[in-house]
């Protein structure tokens, strides 16, 4: 399945959730385009959460500067070259990057112990960084994203990536459960994950002690339970709040409460630990920045149409 989220001042993006097969191994893939856009300096930014997933990216044309992760957008800030073809593990820290004028790429995100089981790469080994593809993905892996570069519409380009890892995902999944999701349920497909993860350790090798399941659960991912945890909490209140915006019922206090937090200061705590910006600051930048193309993406796979124009006071 894809779908193309574009409106007259943002860029393209184009959205494909994983078929039948990979649900316990992709997330989704992201891609998006600037060529042609004359994108300003202030666009050029693109902002991504911190979070327990691990990446696969290729760009296709341009070139990507990342700052240093929870170091904000910061113009004066030392920035470090993305390689082409890069890995990036899970990030404890929100971070940001500066697109060159035009940028063209495909992002494939996948949950920590699946790409563990593709790469034989543990995600905490990479925690905190984006490293060169080639360094660290096997052949099989390699040869299936090489074939990105053929010059096909991206769709048959995906759609060849996913056929391949499916079959690569079967020979190394170990049988994995997994059910069939629709796009109206992706939503909550990362707590689903995660309860599936806990049921795994918990079962899995001779000590099933609450301590033991903790820590295959960071092997696996890189991440404490306690982070996943508030990781998937944070997403859930994204969506809430995305819910909030369509039905023009927007009451941070409420949401705070409605997803566990103790207070409104505790949730604007954690929506800056996650993304660097308070609720509000996200919300308008959902609506009016171009950097905010992923926080966009995420909305719309979830089947929330994210209002564009003028940012309304609340």
């Amino acid at each position: 399945m894809t779908l193309t989220h574009a409106s007259p001042s943002f860029s393209p993006v184009r959205t494909w959730l994983p078929p039948w097969g990979l649900h316990a191994c992709v997330r989704a893939v992201l891609w998006r385009s600037t060529v042609g856009m004359a994108l300003t300096e202030p666009q050029r930014w693109g902002h991504y959460p911190a979070g327990p997933v691990c990446t696969i990216s290729m760009l296709f044309r341009g070139d990507i500067e990342a700052l240093a992760a929870g170091v904000g957008c910061d113009p004066m800030a030392a920035r470090e070259p993305v390689p082409s073809f890069s890995v990036m593990g899970p990030h404890s820290a929100p971070r940001s990057a500066f697109y060159g004028p035009e940028a063209e790429g495909l992002m494939v995100i996948l949950y920590p112990d699946a790409f563990w089981a593709l790469t034989g790469v543990e995600p905490q080994t990479l925690s905190d960084q984006m490293v060169d593809a080639s360094e660290v993905l096997p052949p099989d892996l390699l040869a299936a994203y090489q074939r990105l570069i053929e010059p096909v519409d991206v769709d048959q380009r995906v759609a060849r990536l996913l056929a391949d890892l499916l079959q690569i995902w079967q020979q190394r999944s170990l049988n994995w459960r997994e059910k069939p999701r629709s796009s109206d349920e992706w939503g909550q497909n990362f707590a689903s994950w995660m309860d599936a993860l806990v049921l795994r350790a918990a079962a899995t090798g001779w000590g099933r002690s609450l301590r033991q399941s903790e820590r295959r659960i960071k092997q696996w991912t890189g991440w404490s339970l306690r982070k996943l945890q508030g990781s998937v909490r944070g997403e859930a209140v994204f969506f809430a709040v995305m819910e909030a915006m369509l039905e023009a019922r927007l009451d941070w206090t409420q949401i705070a409460l409605d997803n566990g937090f103790s207070d409104q200061s505790h949730f604007i705590r954690e929506t800056r630990r996650i993304t660097g910006f308070s609720p509000e600051v996200l919300r308008q930048g959902l609506i009016q920045e171009e950097a905010f193309w992923v926080y966009r993406a995420w909305a719309q796979l979830a089947g929330y149409e994210v209002p564009v124009g003028a940012a309304q006071a609340v």
